[in-house]
């Protein structure tokens, strides 16, 4: 009986999934209208994608509906699930869930590597690796939450991405995650020929909280043997410390709100052997120089938006290569949207595709 309910919901949520992309179909003033009707402030937002405003006001509308639990282990459970009810995985060569060894004991990764295209099959050039660490506000998320982003950055990137289940707060107080981070890093040289990568060619990148982790680790590797050729910082969280106009302009109503940002602070604060200062917890205050070549993404309504333009501003102030570019008419998240948004979609392809640029100018 229990199976059988089991089986129930999850039938339930794939059909959510399944509504969320018919969606798109929608036209663009249909989508406005559905938004403006569940109370979506279109005179806040005007710019926002019109399928974004409809998603937020019917995700705002289901929130209202079932309540909320703050507990790590239940937000955990329900983005598991959300993630899993939009899932629409992109076809890629191979996909192996593997364990590597860390000071910290096992950790869970995910290694792709792409169906290749004719001009890189032709080359017969080993392919680069990304290390990928995912998002979730160091409180949640996993191999399973980001397969889809891990999935289209490697096939249209053409190249291999290696992701993994770092330590979580608060169960794992930082620089638990970091060290988890590194190690992969440190592994993934250690196997890159096994793996059929180019080890002159591994870079780390991640998103939200994993373009933190993704900073921090360039910025440690700095001089060693397992030092990053480059760095993919998709919407990064730099610095936990100060306020920025976008904290207060798109703080309230989007996907990442004043309080999902004040969260995250205080998990730092309570669970955490790092001062807030500490520039393994907020990159904005390390040495920028001599990092790795960087490519910095961020959503136009973000609330992390201007400390990351901000960021990418120093490094090249500080010598650093960076190249970096702001997503217009998304918000925080997006490219866990690809799924269910066609611009989010688009959007994550370019950067794929744009990061292996990078890549191949080195």
């Amino acid at each position: 009986m229990i199976g059988h309910f089991r089986n129930l919901h999850t039938r339930i949520e794939k059909l959510k999934g399944t509504a969320l992309r018919l969606s798109m179909r929608i036209h663009p003033t249909g989508q406005r209208v559905i938004a403006r009707s569940l109370g979506f402030n279109q005179a806040k937002f005007p710019d926002l994608d019109p399928h974004v405003q409809m998603l937020l006001s019917v995700r705002k509308f289901i929130s209202a509906a079932d309540g909320s639990n703050p507990k790590p282990e239940t937000s955990r459970l329900h983005f598991r699930r959300d993630m899993a009810a939009i899932a629409k995985p992109t076809p890629v060569a191979t996909v192996k869930d593997w364990a590597i060894p860390s000071r910290s004991g096992w950790l869970a990764v995910r290694h792709y590597t792409p169906i290749l295209h004719h001009s890189v099959k032709k080359s017969q050039e080993p392919l680069p690796l990304l290390v990928y660490f995912h998002g979730g506000s160091f409180i949640v998320g996993d191999v399973d939450t980001h397969d889809d982003p891990c999935r289209l950055l490697c096939q249209h990137g053409q190249m291999q991405v290696l992701s993994v289940t770092y330590r979580l707060m608060p169960d794992h107080p930082s620089p638990a995650a970091i060290e988890d981070c590194l190690d992969t890093l440190r592994w993934a040289y250690a196997n890159a020929i096994q793996l059929g990568a180019d080890p002159t060619k591994i870079a780390v990148g991640g998103d939200s909280a994993g373009g933190n982790l993704a900073a921090v680790v360039s910025q440690l590797a700095v001089g060693t043997d397992h030092a990053p050729a480059a760095q993919l910082l998709i919407y990064p969280s730099v610095d936990l410390i100060n306020d920025y106009p976008s904290h207060q302009a798109f703080g309230e109503g989007l996907f990442l709100s004043r309080v999902d940002v004040e969260l995250a602070k205080e998990m730092h604060l309570a669970h955490s052997l790092l001062p807030l200062s500490d520039p393994r917890v907020s990159p904005m205050f390390g040495d920028l120089a001599e990092l790795p070549p960087a490519l910095i993404v961020t959503a136009a309504f973000d609330s992390l938006r201007d400390e990351a333009e901000i960021y990418a501003l120093k490094m090249r102030a500080s010598g650093s290569h960076c190249v970096a570019y702001r997503v217009e008419g998304q918000g925080h998240g997006f490219v866990s949207m690809a799924m269910i948004n066609k611009a989010a979609h688009e959007a994550t392809i370019e950067i794929a595709r744009d990061f292996r640029e990078l890549l191949d100018g080195l």
